[in-house]
């Protein structure tokens, strides 16, 4: 079972079954980052810690994440701690093959990104990749990015 946190997000991703990601552990000055990743099977009401392969995002609180399809989530941006922000990275996790072979990836965009921020939004509303506003870490901003899912190369506009 995962451990209480806080800036952490939780995306559904099947009927079934939630994904939580990241977040920080411990109390306000005192706390870790974590990039742990868990699976809750709803109806078993059952938790499992995914040790997933591939290219996985790196610790994060205040991140946004959402479904994309079954089975997949994206992850964006987020704090790291101390003051950075995360990579301005699109991460995909695929569970299409089951939890024990669950794969990370970064997805390849091309072109000018939304830039590294956190506190933001994302939502899918097929086939658009949205993100909404956030902080730079020296700004809060009140733009909107959005990343058609159907047209290669990926690009954000």
């Amino acid at each position: 079972m995962p451990l209480a946190r806080f800036g952490h997000t939780i995306t559904q991703v099947s009927k079934s079954k939630v994904i939580l990601f990241g977040g920080a552990t411990g109390d306000t000055g005192r706390y870790v980052i974590t990039g742990d990743t868990y699976a809750l099977d709803i109806i078993g009401n059952k938790w499992s810690k995914l040790e997933g392969s591939g290219i996985a995002p790196s610790p994060r609180a205040a991140h946004g994440s959402c479904s994309v399809d079954s089975l997949q989530m994206v992850v964006y941006g987020g704090a790291t701690g101390g003051g950075s922000l995360a990579s301005d990275d699109l991460y995909l996790l695929d569970l299409r093959n089951g939890d024990q072979a669950a794969q990370w990836m970064i997805v390849p965009v091309v072109g000018k990104t939304p830039g590294r921020r956190y506190g933001h939004s994302i939502v899918f509303n097929k086939p658009y990749l949205l993100v909404f506003g956030g902080n730079t870490g020296t700004e809060p901003v009140n733009d909107v990015w959005c990343l058609n899912v159907d047209k290669a190369p990926f690009s954000w506009t």
